[in-house]
């Protein structure tokens, strides 16, 4: 079968989306036919990478026209979208006169209603929202909760390779995603910072971050405990706790039980990482980054570095609440066998 990923990425909304797309296309490129539509950016190099054909958003071009011509050029069998945008009905119903099966990723728009197959990759879906747009008899049918988050093969390899005893000093892990587009981690030194910690400090950068000026101001003047890096699997499993993002990086510290405080760069992360706390006490949620203080997080790292059995709670809960199977569950879902 042709299957269509349509998917962007790019410095304001991160790799979380093209990354799961990979992941789930790898599994399916053997028996099928795999095309990323996409808008041109620099950060494309991650669907490069991976040696799939590309076709291009053109400048101007509407994201409804740009799904006309997708099928209309290549007429897929399957169009798998993973786009935050607000697709109508009438624009995908368009699209499936083809008979083209549409399957709609993480995202809440009136094009759900005449979706094939829609999918939450998460653990946090709140279904009450759903119900805008889709009948009760619909929302049951919605794939979402733990056994369906996707994880990249680099993170399922690592799992037994972290450990779960704090280091004397422990390492706290800072990871703030890609792009990091609300500038978290340039909030989090300098109150790291004043805290004076008895703790190494591992700051990772991701390749894209947006922010590169003002950490060059920020790391001249740290204290020997605090190191920046490049962002590295090698380098995030060193961590006894970490503090990081809400997004994929969250369900990927789950997965290695690695106690996480979770900040959020929007509100409505933060909704969404309330619920994931409330539901399976895996995380530490701080909240909305604009609604955190020093205080309030200083509290929380010493609570994860001082209670060991709270610490050990955490790790036990996180263990197997997430499984390797979750790329494989998605892609048969898509190609129609699940």
């Amino acid at each position: 079968m042709k299957i269509i990923f349509r998917c962007d990425v790019s410095s304001d909304i991160g790799l979380g989306h093209v990354i799961r797309c990979l992941t789930v296309a790898k599994e399916l490129r053997d028996q099928n036919q795999i095309i990323f539509a996409t808008t041109e950016d620099k950060m494309i190099s991650y669907i490069r990478a991976g040696n799939f054909k590309i076709l291009f958003k053109e400048r101007g071009e509407t994201e409804e026209v740009f799904l006309d011509r997708i099928s209309s050029i290549l007429n897929p069998d399957i169009i798998v979208i993973d786009k935050k945008y607000p697709y109508s009905a009438d624009c995908l119903d368009h699209l499936k006169q083809n008979k083209t099966k549409i399957v709609m990723i993480d995202n809440i728009c009136e094009g759900m209603s005449v979706s094939d197959e829609i999918i939450f990759p998460n653990a946090h879906l709140d279904k009450n929202i759903l119900k805008k747009y889709l009948s009760e008899e619909q929302i049951k049918n919605v794939k979402t909760g733990p056994e369906y988050v996707i994880l990249r093969d680099e993170i399922l390899g690592l799992k037994n390779k972290v450990v779960h005893n704090l280091h004397t000093p422990p390492n706290i892990v800072v990871t703030t995603g890609g792009t990091d587009p609300e500038g978290v981690l340039i909030r989090l030194i300098p109150w790291l910072k004043e805290m004076d910690l008895k703790a190494n400090i591992l700051l990772l950068v991701g390749q894209a971050f947006k922010f590169k000026d003002e950490l060059e101001h920020l790391i001249g003047n740290l204290p020997n405990n605090f190191h920046v890096v490049p962002y590295s699997l090698q380098e995030l499993i060193k961590g006894d706790i970490a503090i990081c993002t809400f997004g994929v990086s969250i369900y990927e510290m789950i997965y290695l039980q690695i106690p996480t405080i979770c900040i959020s760069h929007s509100i409505e992360n933060a909704h969404s990482a309330r619920i994931l706390r409330e539901r399976y006490g895996v995380v530490e949620d701080m909240g909305y980054i604009k609604d955190i203080n020093p205080q309030t997080l200083s509290i929380s790292i010493t609570k994860l570095l001082e209670d060991k059995r709270y610490y050990k709670s955490i790790v036990e809960r996180c263990d197997n609440l997430i499984d390797v199977e979750g790329a494989k569950r998605v892609g048969r879902i898509i190609v129609g066998g699940e």
